[in-house]
């Protein structure tokens, strides 16, 4: 044991006389998540067209039974859980968006369904609806939005955003691949 604790003093002089002159790379900081990929553009109430009366016809907010305590997250049978947990981390790149705030249910619905219909080759889409927290009746456009989302037949998947990106008052949605 007398060897081995003289050695060390000399294995460490060793090593310093190595590395003199060698200097320390910088270090950024490390995230093992990856950024959000940007989204092509945005669309509000005001950019859905009139045509979207045509949609849906005449919508009561009644018919979504509008319920505060709806999931924040939803897949059809057939999506893998992986592909979910990759919708949930944010990885899908979000083709566009639509605003629903300051619409009713019936409006919000109308032009929901109208966005889906223009989004067939698009991905990933989100749907920004806001928290209900100024609502006196609750989260109405949130509650109606995934209603109708996990109803579509065009939605393979849904799932509240990351904070940063909207948190529960957001929502990412996932499309089944467009035609052609």
């Amino acid at each position: 044991m007398d060897k081995k604790k003289k050695e060390l003093p000399a294995d460490d002089q060793l090593f310093r006389q190595s590395m003199d002159g060698v200097v320390p790379l910088k270090s950024s900081a490390r995230t093992d998540s990856h950024p959000a990929k940007p989204f092509a553009g945005k669309r509000s109430h005001a950019a859905i067209s009139k045509t979207s009366a045509q949609v849906s016809g005449a919508l009561a907010a009644d018919q979504w039974g509008i319920d505060a305590d709806d999931g924040t997250s939803y897949r059809k049978n057939g999506v893998q859980k992986r592909i979910m947990q990759k919708l949930k981390k944010g990885r899908f790149r979000v083709g566009d968006q639509l605003d629903l705030h300051h619409m009713n249910t019936a409006t919000g619905a109308e032009a929901l369904l109208k966005f889906i219909a223009d989004s067939q080759n698009l991905r990933c889409v989100r749907i920004i609806h806001g928290k209900g927290l100024h609502s006196a009746q609750g989260p109405r456009l949130k509650a109606m939005t995934r209603q109708l989302l996990r109803d579509h037949q065009q939605v393979l998947a849904f799932t509240a955003c990351k904070p940063g990106d909207g948190g529960d008052g957001a929502t990412d949605v996932l499309l089944k691949p467009g035609k052609g």
